[in-house]
């Protein structure tokens, strides 16, 4: 059940000075393309972002990529929801979507490196 609820990681913020906590789980591509969330048109994307190879089966573009992310972030966000997000006329920044997928690849030691480098971005944007 714990794990179902997910658990609260920092994600990219929306901008300067406003963080973004939120509670995410980790949910699985295959699982998603079983059920039939992925639809069939992204399954060569899934299968390249999956297995970090180009699909033999047709080009894929960045759209394509950028529509399963979008699925595996949406389905990752437990609160504030995507709905909820789009309530308050809030997108995920290209960052949170990045984040996000990769939280659910690798868990929340895969944010670690995201945080150090968006730390020394930081730092020399203020110099």
């Amino acid at each position: 059940k714990k794990v179902a609820q997910g658990e609260v990681i920092q994600l990219p913020q929306f901008g300067q000075g406003i963080p973004f906590n939120a509670r995410v789980k980790r949910v699985s591509l295959l699982n998603l393309v079983r059920k039939g969330v992925v639809p069939n048109k992204l399954l060569s994307a899934a299968e390249e972002l999956f297995y970090g190879k180009q699909s033999s089966k047709e080009n894929v573009d960045l759209t394509q990529m950028t529509d399963v992310m979008y699925i595996m972030a949406e389905n990752a966000l437990v609160e504030p929801s995507i709905e909820d997000l789009k309530s308050v006329e809030l997108e995920l920044t290209d960052e949170q979507i990045v984040a996000l997928f990769n939280y659910t690849q690798e868990g929340v030691s895969e944010l670690d490196s995201f945080r150090e480098e968006s730390e020394n971005t930081e730092c020399n944007i203020n110099k």
